[in-house]
């Protein structure tokens, strides 16, 4: 009888477990998969891009639910405009913790390794942005960001990259199957294949129940099922930044990504000793070679 009481007081504690974490998956979702602050720091820090050498130019990007977006033109400031406008252009899309000003030292390798401009778009409810982050909305914001940028005289429009890295990669993906013909490439880095498939790496006690053809996929509203999405993308190349250590998404989600993929040319590069966020400091010069000579091999 002791042990039926021990076993039972077991089931019930696992239930438990499992009880709080659907609830949790329910209810805060979109607060646990968007993240506009990083905890510890002041919902208004934003650091200046001139403080790593850059020169910024601000935008307003008008989502169409009428939600308005601060954007990014990153350059060198020793560029001219016509070196500007003679160059490809890359649409950037961030992960999912803090403001894009975060990312500051990546754009510096990245304008470095590739003289091009940068034109990086904020979700709502980030940085200096309106509104609040959900799946439609970031979608609406990516093709917002997309048609600005081709309106703009200062950048050639006719060479616009996709660059997308963990939840900015699910945002490209989507982009660049519904906007092929207006693209030169995408990029995606560590990106997973879904919110449903990322629930049990984060949350294995709910593996068995979310995931892939599971039971209370339902639970899940913000789907990002880009493992559907990318085979749509059958006209545009297509370069894959894995890194081996990933400590919050797992590489075998990048491989099934690469095996579903129709793209006419893919490129997968890996990194086995990088973690989530730092491909670019683990290894710089394959890293930096291998966005290079994509951007220059499809935008020429």
């Amino acid at each position: 009888m002791g042990l039926m009481i021990w076993l039972f007081r077991i089931g019930a504690g696992i239930a438990g477990v499992i009880g709080i974490g659907l609830t949790a998956i329910y209810i805060y979702q979109e607060k646990l998969l968007y993240v506009p602050v990083v905890p510890g720091m002041p919902k208004d820090a934003w650091i200046p891009a001139e403080r790593y050498g850059l020169a910024s130019q601000d935008a307003e990007v008008e989502s169409a639910d009428g939600v308005k977006l601060h954007a990014w033109l990153l350059t060198d400031p020793t560029w001219s405009p016509e070196f500007i406008r003679s160059r490809p252009v890359i649409l950037f899309f961030q992960e999912n913790a803090g403001n894009m000003s975060f990312r500051l030292p990546f754009f510096k390798g990245l304008i470095q390794a590739l003289d091009c401009p940068i034109f990086a778009v904020s979700y709502r409810g980030y940085g200096k942005s309106q509104g609040r982050p959900n799946e439609k909305g970031l979608k609406l914001d990516a093709e917002a960001g997309l048609r600005h940028l081709l309106k703009r005289q200062d950048v050639d429009g006719s060479r616009v990259v996709v660059f997308g890295k963990s939840l900015g990669g699910a945002v490209a993906i989507f982009l660049a199957a519904a906007y092929q013909e207006k693209l030169k490439g995408l990029i995606i880095e560590n990106t997973f294949t879904s919110v449903e498939d990322m629930v049990g790496s984060v949350l294995p006690p709910l593996g068995p129940l979310i995931g892939a053809g599971k039971p209370l996929n339902r639970l899940v509203t913000n789907k990002w099922y880009s493992l559907k999405t990318i085979p749509k993308i059958d006209k545009l190349p297509i370069l894959m930044l894995s890194s081996g250590e990933d400590e919050m998404v797992p590489p075998s989600q990048m491989k099934e990504l690469r095996a579903a993929q129709k793209s006419p040319t893919c490129k997968f590069v890996e990194f086995p000793t990088a973690g989530h966020m730092n491909a670019y400091d683990a290894d710089p010069t394959r890293y930096w070679m291998a966005v290079a000579e994509f951007v220059t091999l499809y935008t020429l």
